[in-house]
């Protein structure tokens, strides 16, 4: 097991940058009255600007993972690991995505929107918030819990929420 530094809980959306209220924002003017936005409200084109920050996240419910079905630039690169495709177990360290994924199923059970406050330290330091936004399948009743995810993430290291590409890899990309 690689030495590192995680932590990370939920914070209050009074506690959010701008940036990230705008994008809460976008996506509760799709929201119905009961339930959660479709899948095909997920127009990349409003989110043009913060487009390279952006993850979707396919739930997949019996056996419960998370896939990613895109994996944004800056997100990507700042880790050195594309994970398009793979479950979110299949990221390195496995045990900050272990974390991630308990995160994401807190997120999958709550079935609203949250904002994870996420630290870690491996071989450099990682401080970001990332809102997950739930969305429901195409043809979903209202019961049903979330089909996809889009997360959102924001880096408490620069000024403007940017992610350096700067971890060493610890993929084989």
């Amino acid at each position: 097991m690689t030495n590192y530094d995680y932590s990370s809980s939920l914070i209050d959306f009074s506690e959010a940058p701008d940036e990230i209220l705008r994008i809460l924002k976008i996506w509760q003017s799709h929201k119905p009255a009961q339930g959660n936005p479709y899948k095909s409200e997920m127009d990349p084109l409003r989110y043009r600007k913060h487009l390279g920050r952006f993850c979707v996240v396919e739930v997949q419910k019996d056996p419960l993972d998370f896939i990613y079905r895109l994996d944004g630039t800056e997100i990507s690169s700042s880790s050195n690991e594309d994970l398009r495709g793979k479950s979110v177990l299949d990221g390195t360290p496995s045990e900050i995505y272990q974390e991630h994924f308990e995160e994401f199923k807190t997120t999958f059970e709550a079935s609203v929107p949250q904002i994870w406050k996420i630290f870690y330290q491996e071989v450099e330091t990682c401080h970001y918030l990332r809102l997950i936004l739930p969305f429901a399948q195409n043809d979903a009743v209202v019961e049903d819990s979330p089909s996809y995810f889009m997360t959102y993430c924001y880096s408490l290291l620069s000024p403007e929420g940017h992610f350096e590409a700067s971890r060493p890899s610890t993929s084989n990309i």
